[in-house]
C-alpha cells in the first residue's frame, strides 16, 4: 500500500477505537427496526450479514415498547432466501408473490461481490439475470433487457446508483422481481438503461442488536488491496436507535493487466423504530476510478467471420484511458401509523454525481477492423455531471368487505434528473493495435480537455394504486399506474432545442390460488414504460411526439415448497413496442418479443448443504421491423438457454465451502450474421472462522473463473461484445474487534 492508503487505514482504525460503545464478538440476528416498506431482520432472517449459529437466550422475542417481533432461525445459511421486499407489496414470502422472484442474502453478496468483479457477479444467481458486464460499465441482462446501476432501486428509491458506481459492500440484501412492473413501485429517471426487465431492489446494511466493530482487509487480482471498516451500534432506552458506519479504501491492479482500481468511500445508515413509526436514513460519499482495462468491442465491416476470443487477462486499453467519478447520495424512508390498520409513508432520495474523467475508446468500444484482429486506437473524452431527486408519498392499510381482506396502497411520486454531457467532442487517432498479439503502437497521448454542460432535464410525475385482496385460498391483485414525463434537451448555449411530453397508464393484474399452504399457482399481467420521444428532422412527421414504448408481460407460474426447498416454474411472454420508419414516417409500429420459461430452486437440501439453481429458456425475436426485413430474426445477444447452479457445504460452524457454475448458450450478433459460442464458468470459494488470540476472525477466499475461461459475451443490440473477466483470486480477513 502507498503511504496515503496506510494513513487512511490508520484513520479508520483510530475511528473504530474511538467508538465509545463496547463491542461484542458477533453481530446479532435479532430484530432490526427498518424503514417504510422494509422488513425488520427478524422478519427477514437473511437481511443482516454474519448471522451467528446460536442465539442469545432472550433474542427470540425483543420488545420495543409496545412492539414485539419474533425472529425465525431458518434460512440463514444459504445464498437465497424465501423472504424479501417487493415494492408496494412490502415484506413478503416469495410463495405469496405472483411473479418470479429471487432474494439474495448478505452471504451471497459477500461471496461474489468483490470489487474486482462487475455487479452481475452477484445478481446472476437469479435465473432471470444474465452476465454481460464489466467493472467499467456494470451492465447486465434482465429477461433479455439491458439494465445497469441506474435501473436499480436502493431502499425502494430508484435512480440512486449510476452505471459506473455500485458499492456493494454497503448492501445487506438484493431482491429481484422479474418482468416489467411499473405498478409495484415508483418510477425513476434512468439513463442508458431501464427497468423494463424487472425490479432489482438493494437494501443497505443496518445496525443489529449486538454491537459490531469489524475491520476487513482484502487482496484481489494482481495487486489490489482493500481496507474496510464496519461499525454498528444501537442506543436509546429500548435500543430503538441504530447507527451503522461503513468505509472503504481500495487501490491496486485487477487480474486484467494494467487495469487499476481506486475507490474511497464512507457511508452511514441511521434507523429508528417505535410502536408507531419507523425511519431509515442512508447517506454517503464515494470516489471511484478505473484506469485501463477496456472490455467492450465492436465488429467492423472488414470482419467476415466471428472472431476467436483473445486472452482475457490482456489489456487492450491505450495509455491515458481513465474513468473517474465522485459524488454523494442520501435516501430517507419513513412510515407512520395513524390508526391500527393504516399508515402513511414517505420515500425520498437525492444523488449528486460527476463522471469528471472519461477518457475512453471511440464510443467506449474497440472496433475490430478485420479477421486478423487489427484495430485503430481512437479516443474520446467526455464527462457526465448529474443530479437526481426522488420523492414519493402515500398511504397504505387494510380493510375488509365481507370475508375478503384488502391490502390497499395509494402513492404519488415525482422524479427529476439533470444530466450533463460534453458538447462538440471529437475522436482522436492515437495509433493501432491487435487483439491477438496484444501489441499496441501508440503515437500520442489522448487529449483530456472537454467542455461539459446540461444536456437534458427529465421530470416524471406518477400515481399508483394497488389493491391486494385475500379470500380464503385466493389472492387477487389489481393495480394501476399512471405517469407523465417531460424531457427537455439543451444545446451548448443552454437553450432548449427540443421538448417531449408524454404520458401512459399501465395495469397490474394477478390471480393466485393456494391449494395447500406449500403450493401456489398464479397468472399475472404487468407492464412498464419510461418516456416518450420526439421525431427527428429526417422524417416527414418531424417534431411529432411519440408515446412511451410500453413493455407488457403475461406470466403463468407455480411455486412449491417442500422440506426447506422452494421450487418455482414460470412461463412468460413479453412484448415491447419500438419506433420504426413507415413510408418516411417514424411510427411506434415495431415490436420485439421475448418468450420463455424459468425454473428455480433454492433451500437446504441436506443438513450441511444448501442449493440455489436456476435455468432459463428464452426465444427473443424481432416481431415487427422496418419493411419486415428482420421479422422473425433473433435478437442480438439473447441465448436460448442460460442458468446457474450455486451450492454451499457447511462442515460445521467454522468452515464452509461453495461453488457456482454459470452457463450461457450461443447468441447471435448483427442480426444473425455471426454467432458467439456458448460458455461455462466455474467459481469456487470457502470461509473459515477462528480466533487470532481473543479476536474472532473470518478468512474468506473466492476464486472467480477458476478454470480461467476466455469467452465473449454478446451484451445487447447493435454490435456489442464484452470480453470476459479472467481468473481472479480474492482473499479477505475480517476481524471483530
Amino acid at each position: 500500500m502507498t503511504k496515503r492508503n496506510l494513513a487512511f487505514v490508520a484513520a479508520l482504525v483510530t475511528l473504530g477505537a474511538a467508538w465509545t460503545y463496547p463491542a461484542a464478538a458477533q453481530e446479532s440476528d435479532a430484530a432490526v427496526p427498518a424503514a417504510a416498506g422494509e422488513p425488520a431482520a427478524a422478519e427477514t432472517p437473511a437481511a443482516q450479514e454474519d448471522q451467528p449459529a446460536e442465539k442469545a437466550a432472550d433474542s427470540n422475542a425483543h420488545e420495543l415498547q409496545e412492539t414485539v417481533v419474533t425472529a425465525r432461525r431458518t434460512e440463514h445459511d444459504g445464498f437465497v432466501t424465501r423472504h424479501g421486499t417487493f415494492g408496494f407489496l412490502g415484506e413478503k414470502d416469495a410463495m405469496d408473490v405472483p411473479f418470479t422472484t429471487t432474494n439474495m442474502t448478505q452471504k451471497a453478496i459477500q461471496a461474489f461481490g468483490d470489487p474486482t468483479q462487475p455487479l452481475d457477479s452477484v445478481l446472476r444467481i437469479s435465473p432471470s439475470i444474465r452476465a454481460t458486464g464489466s467493472i467499467l460499465h456494470n451492465d447486465f441482462q434482465h429477461r433479455g433487457f439491458r439494465a445497469n446501476g441506474t435501473s436499480l432501486y436502493v431502499n425502494g428509491v430508484p435512480g440512486m446508483f449510476t452505471q459506473f458506481n455500485a458499492p456493494m459492500y454497503v448492501i445487506g440484501k438484493a431482491d429481484v422481481v422479474s418482468g416489467p412492473n411499473s405498478g409495484l413501485s415508483g418510477t425513476g429517471t434512468q439513463y442508458e438503461s431501464s427497468a423494463a426487465g424487472g425490479l432489482v431492489n438493494l437494501t443497505t446494511k443496518r445496525a443489529g442488536y449486538r454491537d459490531l466493530t469489524r475491520f476487513t482487509l482484502t487482496h484481489g487480482g494482481q495487486s489490489m488491496g482493500g481496507a474496510y471498516l464496519d461499525l454498528s451500534r444501537r442506543f436509546g432506552r429500548d435500543k430503538d436507535w441504530g447507527a451503522r458506519l461503513m468505509a472503504e479504501k481500495v487501490d491496486g491492479e485487477t487480474a486484467v493487466d494494467g487495469q487499476k482500481v481506486k475507490a474511497s468511500s464512507i457511508y452511514i445508515n441511521l434507523d429508528h423504530s417505535d410502536a408507531k413509526s419507523k425511519t431509515n436514513f442512508f447517506t454517503g460519499y464515494r470516489q471511484n476510478e478505473v484506469v485501463g482495462g477496456v472490455r467492450w468491442f465492436k465488429l467492423g465491416t472488414g470482419v467476415t467471420r466471428f472472431p476467436s476470443v483473445p486472452k482475457a487477462s490482456r489489456s487492450y486499453a491505450f495509455d491515458g484511458m481513465d474513468k473517474e467519478s465522485y459524488g454523494w447520495m442520501m435516501i430517507l424512508n419513513h412510515e407512520q401509523k395513524f390508526s391500527k390498520d393504516w399508515n402513511w409513508f414517505v420515500n425520498a432520495g437525492y444523488l449528486k454525481n460527476k463522471l469528471n474523467k472519461n477518457v475512453m475508446p471511440e464510443y467506449s468500444a474497440v472496433t475490430i477492423l478485420n479477421d486478423a484482429g487489427d484495430f485503430a486506437l481512437k479516443s474520446q473524452t467526455t464527462g457526465t455531471p448529474q443530479r437526481a431527486s426522488y420523492l414519493q408519498a402515500g398511504v397504505s392499510g387494510k380493510a375488509r368487505t365481507g370475508r375478503a381482506e384488502h391490502t390497499l396502497t395509494l402513492a404519488a411520486d415525482r422524479a427529476w434528473r439533470n444530466l450533463g454531457g460534453v458538447f462538440g467532442f471529437s475522436t482522436t487517432s492515437l495509433g493501432t493495435g491487435n487483439i491477438y498479439t496484444g501489441i499496441l503502437h501508440q503515437a500520442q497521448m489522448p487529449p483530456t480537455d472537454y467542455v461539459a454542460g446540461t444536456k437534458s432535464k427529465t421530470t416524471i410525475k406518477g400515481i399508483s394504486f394497488v389493491d391486494s385482496v385475500d379470500l380464503d385460498k385466493w389472492n387477487l391483485m389489481v393495480g394501476v399506474h399512471h405517469h407523465t414525463a417531460d424531457v427537455d434537451s439543451y444545446n451548448r448555449a443552454g437553450h432548449i432545442t427540443s421538448s417531449v411530453s408524454s404520458s401512459a397508464t399501465t395495469p397490474t393484474l394477478a390471480l393466485a390460488y393456494h391449494p395447500t399452504k406449500d403450493t401456489a399457482v398464479y397468472v399475472s399481467h404487468a407492464e412498464y414504460f419510461n418516456v416518450g420521444s420526439v421525431v427527428g428532422s429526417s422524417y416527414v412527421n418531424s417534431g411529432e411526439i411519440l408515446p412511451p414504448a410500453k413493455t407488457k408481460q403475461n406470466e403463468i407460474g407455480v411455486k412449491y415448497a417442500n422440506k426447506g426447498v422452494l421450487y418455482s416454474l414460470a412461463l412468460f411472454d413479453i412484448t415491447q413496442a419500438n419506433n420504426i420508419a413507415v413510408n418516411n414516417y417514424l411510427r411506434q409500429d415495431g415490436k420485439d418479443r421475448h418468450r420463455g420459461a424459468e425454473f428455480g430452486m433454492a433451500g437446504k437440501i441436506a443438513s450441511k448443504w444448501t442449493l440455489a439453481a436456476g435455468l432459463t429458456y428464452m426465444n427473443a425475436t424481432n416481431e415487427k421491423t422496418k419493411g419486415g426485413v428482420l421479422d422473425g430474426v433473433a435478437k442480438d445477444g439473447q441465448p436460448r438457454w442460460h442458468g446457474s447452479l450455486t451450492a454451499q457445504y457447511a462442515a460445521d460452524d467454522r468452515f464452509s465451502a461453495f461453488g457456482r457454475i454459470s452457463y450461457a448458450g450461443s447468441a447471435y450478433i448483427l442480426n444473425e450474421r455471426f454467432k458467439a459460442p456458448s460458455f461455462t464458468v466455474l467459481d469456487l470459494g470457502m470461509t473459515y472462522k477462528t480466533k487470532l488470540g481473543t479476536v474472532p476472525t473470518t478468512f474468506g477466499l473466492t476464486l472467480y473463473n477458476a478454470l480461467n475461461k476466455d469467452y465473449w459475451m454478446v451484451s445487447r443490440d447493435n454490435n456489442n461484445l464484452i470480453l470476459s473477466t479472467p481468473r481472479t483470486l480474492a482473499l479477505t480477513m475480517s476481524m471483530d474487534l
